[in-house]
């Protein structure tokens, strides 16, 4: 008999024991995101007019942005 006749082929699930603390780290990744996200948008809402214009922002769009944030 050759060895690769033990070998099982199917392999069962194997559900990783860190699985929770991965979904925690994710979330407290997601929410800096969202805070520097948010801190960039407040900055450029206080930005002046050319500045936004050199950006390609105009500052109805801005305001859009930030509010579909909130919903």
């Amino acid at each position: 008999m050759a060895f690769a006749d033990f070998i099982p082929t199917d392999r069962p699930v194997q559900v990783p024991p860190a699985d929770g603390f991965r979904a925690v780290v994710g979330w407290i990744a997601a929410r800096r995101i969202a805070r520097a996200r948010k801190a960039v948008m407040r900055g450029l809402l206080f930005a002046p007019e050319h500045r936004l214009r050199d950006l390609g922002i105009s500052r109805y769009e801005l305001l859009r942005a930030i509010e579909g944030r909130r919903k």
